[in-house]
């Protein structure tokens, strides 16, 4: 090798381990920062046959396919991770079997109280005892019925708040796309830049399911798995909900999640709160409608005294019931005004009926067995509630919380198992980009090494270049 290819390759050697010892610091110094992707640095000889190198490319150490099937489980995640946190207070709140707050045992307490009265009907107590554990059944029901459109509105809140962020994310692509124009492909400043889009992606991925694609100019465009364009380039679709009819758009392109021949959405915590919204809330709240409807027309249809269009002992808010006008009657279902005495009622009525207009014989039981037979009969219940049409009335409350409580606990097992999945795509992806810092300090002993060789080198040479001058 000649003089001038020494110093060359000295020098060339130098440059590049300049650059390896700022990535491996880089590296070192940002191991504990969330997003950072691990740098290599790939190095080329030069053509021109002197044996100097090159950094030809600064890398990322990531795996694509990692990658993808990370934001893919992190989607599954989400959308699990968002009917459970929807169902869960929920389900809390109204109580499960044997807890005695849940509807079932408040009706469990009223049917124990009509037993006491067919047994007392003369009794006084026992006539107020019946009132007073219907009023608490009622309020059970109601308040059940509450909390469940409060979880709907806060979902449809939620919906909101995760459109507002997604769309948000899309602009901060584009205008990552716009800067990608300023960065050298294969350098540290264009590492950084795919380091922000890829966290950017990520947080994305979390809300709704997508793909990605790269241009051969760099810039990234982003769908949902249905096909359906969030960003192309320098062009945003914003994401819009409409609270109506539950329909999700981008731009003009319908994604609502879980509708046939649509573009859509699949996974994500916006799909999950849109099950919640389309149909297991609706569920739910079938289900507490059926229950008012069942006791309040058991106790008309038992009680033998009512005329036609009279409310019983149970009302949708003071009305006998109306079939038109079943939704939301958990919501509205009262202990009728006629048996209560502050209200100017009679407790005598709920022994001889509402539709009495005096005390019948005081030892008579006989409307009070009626009440006690036509809890016993079936609900005939909405096959859409998910609950058999032959259980009774007496059984549907507790068939009611049992349903809706599995069905959280379904919700519970089904995120569970979906974040233990993600784990362990996230733990295998940060195998990969993630920075170990044993193996970083290696490459830096390594540096120096080369640093110390190619010092020595340039030292050979100017000694040998003095004593040739030396010798002229």
């Amino acid at each position: 090798m000649s003089l001038s290819g020494a110093l060359y390759a000295a020098g060339s050697g130098l440059a590049v381990n300049q650059t390896m010892s700022r990535v491996t610091a880089g590296n070192v110094a940002n191991a504990m920062t969330e997003g950072y992707t691990r740098r290599n640095t790939l190095l080329v000889s030069t053509s021109l046959g002197t044996g100097g190198v090159l950094v030809a490319e600064i890398r990322r150490e990531i795996d694509t396919a990692l990658i993808r099937m990370s934001r893919s489980e992190n989607s599954k995640m989400a959308e699990q991770q968002a009917i459970h946190e929807g169902l869960r207070d929920y389900t809390i709140f109204l109580g499960q079997p044997g807890d005695g707050t849940s509807p079932g045992e408040k009706f469990g307490e009223f049917s124990s109280s009509l037993t006491t009265l067919v047994n007392m009907p003369s009794s006084t107590a026992a006539q107020q005892g019946v009132i007073f554990a219907a009023e608490n059944l009622t309020a059970s029901i109601r308040d059940a019925s509450d909390r469940l459109a409060s979880v709907r509105a806060d979902v449809d809140m939620e919906i909101r708040y995760e459109v507002s962020d997604l769309n948000d994310l899309l602009y901060q692509i584009k205008n990552l796309n716009l800067k990608i124009r300023d960065f050298e492909p294969g350098t540290l400043e264009a590492a950084g830049y795919n380091d922000q889009v890829d966290q950017v992606l990520d947080q994305i991925s979390g809300i709704t399911d997508i793909r990605v694609t790269r241009t051969t100019d760099g810039w990234v465009n982003v769908y949902t798995t249905g096909g359906a364009a969030l960003v192309e380039g320098d062009q945003v679709q914003d994401v819009t909900y409409n609270p109506g009819d539950g329909t999700f758009f981008a731009g003009t392109q319908e994604i609502t999640p879980g509708v046939p021949g649509v573009r859509g959405i699949e996974h994500g915590s916006l799909a999950g709160f849109a099950a919640l919204k389309r149909d297991i809330i609706p569920e739910f709240q079938l289900q507490l409608d059926e229950y008012a409807r069942g006791i309040i027309q058991a106790f008309e249809s038992a009680d033998a005294s009512l005329a036609v269009g009279q409310a019983g002992l149970f009302t949708d808010n003071g009305f006998a019931y109306d079939p038109a006008n079943l939704e939301g009657l958990a919501s509205r279902l009262r202990v009728n005004d006629a048996v209560q005495s502050g209200a100017g009622g009679s407790a005598w009525m709920v022994r001889d009926g509402l539709g009495a207009t005096a005390p019948g014989p005081a030892s008579d039981s006989t409307q009070v067995q009626a009440f006690i037979d036509g809890i016993h009969q079936a609900m005939n219940a909405d096959p859409s509630t998910g609950i058999n049409a032959s259980v009774t009335l007496f059984d549907y409350g507790s068939n009611m919380v049992t349903a809706q409580g599995v069905a959280t606990s379904r919700a519970e097992q089904s995120f569970n198992a979906a974040r233990s999945a993600a784990e362990v795509i996230q733990a295998s992806r940060k195998n990969v980009e993630g920075v170990n810092i044993d193996e970083e300090m290696q490459k830096l002993m390594m540096i120096e090494q080369s640093f110390a060789a190619n010092s020595k080198m340039l030292t050979a040479v100017a000694e040998m270049l003095d004593t040739l001058l030396a010798a002229v």
